[in-house]
């Protein structure tokens, strides 16, 4: 997949023109904070895409350490609007987190909690600032939906008279948690 992006990548940069209505190759790597319920966290993105004219399109990447650490993988779509050097931009972000949490977080619940993959998605309004011809430095303020599902087996049901002895693992039922964490986000980022 990430050789895919980089081919594609390499032909819509070799192809591009000097006019300002062609397809050009963007990559867009950002650092953010995020603030909810449960507290702040961190966040780093890349998104790698084409641009044609005020239009953006690209697939991005990251780490998000609200709550539980994922790997969001997502779809982004921009508009800038303006003509000057300057311009504001909205964004929309939306794909899926794959849950890849740190020891210490596997180490605070139970050994046979299982944690899902969920969606992601990310809307926003940002402000940027062209540097020489092509490079752009970005700062933007967003809200942000990431949801996650811990599946585990329940042991407050557990009863002598009902248990399989030979896999008492079965008697448990399987209890199912849907966390769905709402944050605010402010990120600043390069375009180049």
């Amino acid at each position: 997949m990430i050789c895919c992006l980089l081919t594609i990548a390499c032909m819509v940069s070799a192809q591009q023109k000097n006019s300002a209505g062609s397809w050009r190759f963007h990559s867009i790597n950002s650092v953010g904070l995020m603030e909810g319920e449960t507290g702040s966290a961190f966040q780093l993105q890349t998104v790698n895409g084409a641009g044609y004219k005020s239009w953006f399109g690209g697939v991005g990447i990251g780490l998000d350490y609200y709550r539980y650490r994922t790997i969001p993988l997502f779809f982004d779509l921009r508009k800038e609007f303006g003509k000057n050097r300057s311009k504001v931009f909205v964004y929309a972000d939306l794909g899926t987190n794959f849950c890849w949490l740190t020891d210490n977080q596997k180490m605070s619940y139970r050994p046979d909690d299982h944690y899902g993959n969920g969606l992601y998605s990310d809307v926003g309004l940002g402000y940027k600032v062209l540097v020489g011809k092509n490079n752009g430095f970005l700062l933007s303020l967003g809200y942000s939906y990431k949801k996650i599902t811990e599946t585990y087996k329940s042991y407050y049901y557990y009863t002598i008279p009902y248990m399989n002895f030979t896999d008492p693992s079965k008697d448990f039922p399987t209890e199912k948690i849907n966390y769905g964490l709402n944050r605010l986000t402010i990120k600043m980022g390069w375009e180049f």
